[in-house]
């Protein structure tokens, strides 16, 4: 077959023109087979260039997908499969990649990490599991995270619970208390961070249980009078959180009144 002409169409690739057909073909394998100054290819000749063709394309479209972030091992390989390029050319282009140190587990913690104490709530439980699950030495993670402050994590939990507070104005110290305990355990705070980070909370629920005893009052006076409605309004408030001494003194002034 006779080389017609070549076009670059790509960042490494080419489009060559045969006397039969067009293929693009990668600029490495052109140069590794002195494509350019060749006139005439055999059928052997293009079979073998076909199938290093298919390395550096696996090798190009791998490039591509870590240039937009960072990928581990596994999102790269996942990412590869899914386009059904041949299982060991994957793994010989990953092993490549791992060389030219374009693929580093280190380094992708360590930017994980940062990236996650900068710009989310994640706390270190969380960071951990996710890197975790995508399949990272928890030795490599334990070591980075070990370096992370304990006053680092003490000052997110500390903004977390500043703007939830803001939010739960009408809830009750229990309440609210309760509900961050869940919530922060679930983003991956240590318990220990958690209790002491929530024990300077100290809210007045004066405001808040006249509210909750309102709303208490509009539901169970239509069925209820006299101490049958004041057990009903006392239950209502202990299961929102406020204190028995709080509530009997609610329910006695308004009673007064």
């Amino acid at each position: 077959m006779e080389i017609i002409k070549f076009k670059k169409i790509g960042r490494s690739k080419y489009k060559v023109t045969l006397n039969q057909n067009e293929l693009i073909i990668y600029e490495e394998v052109i140069l590794k087979n002195n494509l350019l100054r060749k006139k005439d290819i055999s059928l052997e000749l293009l079979e073998l260039i076909m199938e290093e063709n298919r390395y550096y394309e696996i090798y190009d479209q791998s490039l591509s997908y870590i240039e937009k972030k960072m990928r581990t091992e596994k999102e790269l390989h996942e990412y590869l499969i899914k386009k059904d390029f041949d299982e060991l050319l994957i793994e010989d282009v990953i092993e490549r990649l791992k060389k030219e140190n374009l693929i580093n587990a280190e380094k992708y913690i360590q930017a994980y990490i940062n990236d996650k104490i900068a710009l989310s709530k994640d706390g270190p439980f969380k960071i951990k599991r996710n890197l975790l699950d995508l399949e990272l030495h928890e030795y490599l993670i334990d070591e980075y995270l070990s370096k992370v402050s304990t006053l680092t994590w003490q000052e997110k939990l500390n903004k977390i619970i500043d703007k939830r507070l803001n939010l739960m104005k009408n809830k009750s110290e229990y309440q609210i208390k309760n509900k961050l305990k869940e919530d922060l355990f679930n983003l991956g705070y240590d318990k220990s961070l958690i209790e002491i980070a929530l024990n300077k909370i100290n809210k007045n629920d004066s405001d808040s249980i006249k509210k909750e005893y309102d709303k208490a009052y509009s539901k169970y006076s239509k069925k209820y009078q006299g101490s049958l409605l004041n057990n009903q309004i006392k239950s209502y408030l202990y299961r929102k959180g406020y204190s028995i001494d709080d509530i009997t003194s609610l329910i006695s002034s308004n009673d007064d009144y």
